[in-house]
């Protein structure tokens, strides 16, 4: 029998992200819900784990890199079937979901939309929150151990209960806000500040950010604790990081540095690279650097893939990383472009 899973990528990238998930899985059949969002049925056996526990398992490990966030979808429905206002919705969500809520029982809501849905999102959470605290639900923000996800797709709206943590990001649609703040130095830290609320906040004195200009990697890493950071750019840095002591700037290309540092840079604990190459380069350059980073040290690095064969790009570009690295988190983040946001370890 199948079961299914609601999943969310960028635009772009969902015909990749079906590639995926057809090659890590037993798939049945797949639905688009709207531009940035999918449905997945999979075949199940009666000793099988729910479909979004299986792709979020496929997920973390890295056999699927370009699907962001998941829900549950016990049940799905034509968008077209939910006009006549959003006390619709909210009635074939609450037959979808409140057979599995017993009063007193912690869970997060999210309802989000993907594409030209009939209802703005809002319209609908409200007089669904409503009715599930009345059912005796206590809703909380976030940390709960089940969410209720609904999915108001363009085409198609999913809706069901599971586990938060087979989620993969504890927002609505995955789609993470964070919040600029005064001494932010470009959007680009985002990337990194996503990175870390999901794998959590490296540890270590020491870092080098390579193609640091102007300096929004570098203004994450001094604000989570790193004492000293390298940074390694031929062009300037952000004035506001100019006068911090815990910043040294060599002004010149990572390639240069890395050949000037060779046998006299003592080890650090993290390298990030989040420069504008060509991802198999990116892999190379991360390669070289290798030696600059403590046994068991973390690397970051972001690979430029575009649109034109990225899961080629990808694979091969991680080939050529393992042979420093053990790779352990590779994933299109909310704050990725054309991206993907890769962690290994130092091997």
């Amino acid at each position: 029998m199948p079961s299914a899973v609601t999943f969310s990528v960028a635009p772009d990238f969902y015909r990749h992200a079906v590639s995926e998930i057809r090659l890590a899985l037993p798939v049945s059949v797949v639905r688009r819900l709207g531009e940035d969002a999918g449905v997945v049925e999979l075949r199940t056996g009666p000793e099988d784990a729910s479909a979004q526990h299986r792709l979020a398992n496929a997920v973390r490990a890295n056999e699927v890199q370009f699907v962001r966030h998941l829900a549950a979808a016990d049940a799905q429905t034509k968008t077209s079937a939910l006009r006549g206002g959003p006390e619709v919705a909210v009635d074939w969500v609450l037959d979808a979901v409140l057979d599995q809520i017993e009063p007193g029982d912690e869970i997060s809501l999210h309802v989000w939309d993907s594409g030209q849905s009939p209802y703005a999102p809002g319209k609908v959470r409200r007089p669904l929150l409503e009715a599930l605290m009345d059912a005796g639900a206590r809703i909380v923000t976030s940390g709960a151990p089940s969410t209720v996800s609904v999915c108001l797709g363009e085409e198609r709206s999913t809706a069901g209960v599971g586990p938060s943590q087979d989620g993969l990001i504890d927002w609505a649609g995955g789609r993470i806000r964070l919040a600029s703040r005064p001494d932010q130095i470009s959007r680009a830290g985002f990337k990194l500040e996503e990175l870390f609320s999901l794998i959590g906040t490296p540890t270590g004195t020491t870092a080098i950010d390579l193609g640091a200009s102007p300096g929004g990697w570098t203004r994450v890493l001094r604000d989570i604790g790193f004492s000293d950071v390298i940074t390694v750019d031929p062009a300037d840095l952000d004035p506001r990081l100019a006068d911090d002591p815990g910043v040294r700037h060599h002004r010149t290309t990572a390639g240069e540095f890395l050949h000037a540092s060779a046998g006299s840079q003592t080890p650090v604990d993290l390298i990030v690279n989040d420069m504008r190459m060509v991802p198999h380069l990116s892999a190379a350059t991360m390669v070289e650097a290798a030696d600059l980073l403590t046994v068991g040290g973390l690397g970051v690095v972001t690979f430029k893939i575009g649109t034109s064969n990225p899961i080629k790009q990808a694979d091969e570009s991680l080939e050529t990383l393992s042979e420093a690295y053990d790779i352990e988190f590779v994933r299109q983040l909310q704050h990725n472009r054309s991206e993907l946001t890769v962690v290994a370890r130092r091997s």
